[in-house]
Formats: C-alpha cells, sequence, structure tokens
C-alpha cells in the first residue's frame, strides 16, 4: 500500500502506556515524510528525465529512419543513373561503331572505285597508245613508200600543167586571164585538130 507524505506526517497512533515518546515519534515521522516528498520530487525528474530520453530516441529514431530511407533512395537513384549512363554510354558506342563502319566501308568502295577507273584508264591508255603507233607507223611506212620518189622526181611541163588544168575548170570559176589563155588553148587544139585531119 503506496503512502504518501502528509499521510505518514499526519499518522496517529494509539496510545498505550510506556509507549514511544510522541515527540520522537512524531520528529521522525516528519523527517519521513520530508525524504519520501524529496524521493517523489527525484522521482518525478527522473521519470521526466526517461521520457525526454525516450522522445530524443524516438526523434533520433525517425531521424535515423529519414535519413537511412534517404541514403537508400539515393543510392538507387545513383545505380538507375550510372545504369542509364552506361547503357546511354553503350548506346553511344554502337551508334559510333555502326558509323565507324559505314565510313570505313564507304572509303574500302571509294578506293576500289578509284582503283577500278585507273586501270581501266591504263588499259584505254595502252590501247590508245598501240593504236596511234600503228597509225603513225602506217603513216610512216605510206611517206616510205617508192611511189613518192616517182612522184617528186616526176618533171612535168609546167605550162601543159596550167592548160591542162584551165580545161577541167569552169568557166565562171576563171579569171579573166585564165578565160583567154583557155580560149588559146581551145583555138590552138582545135587548129591541131584541123591538121590532124587533113593528113
Amino acid at each position: 500500500m503506496p503512502f504518501t507524505p502528509s499521510e505518514i506526517k499526519n499518522k496517529s497512533f494509539s496510545r498505550v502506556k510506556n509507549g514511544y515518546e510522541a515527540t520522537e515519534v512524531a520528529n521522525y515521522l516528519d523527517q519521513l515524510s520530508t525524504e519520501i516528498e524529496r524521493l517523489k520530487e527525484d522521482k518525478k525528474q527522473l521519470e521526466k528525465v526517461i521520457e525526454d530520453k525516450e522522445s530524443n530516441i524516438k526523434s533520433y529514431k525517425d531521424v535515423h529512419q529519414s535519413v537511412s530511407d534517404a541514403l537508400v533512395q539515393a543510392q538507387k537513384a545513383g545505380e538507375e543513373t550510372k545504369a542509364a549512363a552506361e547503357k546511354e554510354a553503350e548506346a553511344t558506342k554502337e551508334k559510333a561503331q555502326v558509323e565507324a563502319d559505314r565510313i570505313v566501308n564507304d572509303a574500302i568502295e571509294k578506293a576500289r572505285r578509284l582503283s577500278f577507273q585507273t586501270e581501266d584508264m591504263k588499259r584505254q591508255s595502252k590501247i590508245f597508245r598501240s593504236r596511234f603507233r600503228m597509225l603513225v607507223e602506217a603513216q610512216l611506212d605510206l611517206l616510205k613508200n617508192e611511189d613518192w620518189d616517182y612522184l617528186l622526181n616526176y618533171d612535168l611541163d609546167a605550162q601543159q600543167v596550167t592548160e591542162e588544168n584551165l580545161q577541167h575548170l569552169h568557166s565562171d570559176d576563171l579569171t579573166p586571164e585564165e578565160k583567154a589563155k583557155k580560149e588559146m588553148s581551145q583555138a590552138s587544139q582545135k587548129d591541131e585538130d584541123e591538121q590532124h585531119n587533113e593528113k
């Protein structure tokens, strides 16, 4: 059964003969009541301290949980960001590799085309050179022909050549001087023909 300081202080006892000194008992009870009062105050203070500590511990636990959750979220976000960055980097690398392969393949194809065109130009140049050489050699053979010597050494009567040339030219193409020469030539030829016929 709990006792309050007031109950202890105001406690009364039955009086008997040869009992304890009432004053001493009263003083002791008064001291005991004061001590119990002090102990109660200490208990309240300790309970308040414990309550504050429990509240602080709860707050600490809440903060700890919040920090832990934040760390977990941050770690998760970091891992997701890292995974996304790695995925993007891999995609960029693959795209760059594809583009590099395309550029290299285009360059190889262009080099092949240029090589083919170069070889074709060489082949055509050889054919042209061979044909041109054959043409030049044929022309040289033609110039070396003995007919040229015969033609160049053949001495013709200049007057006869001129007259023959005049005979073949059309009258409209002759100058007045050439027309006179032609008429003279025709007259001379006519006289020769008549003399020949008389014989």
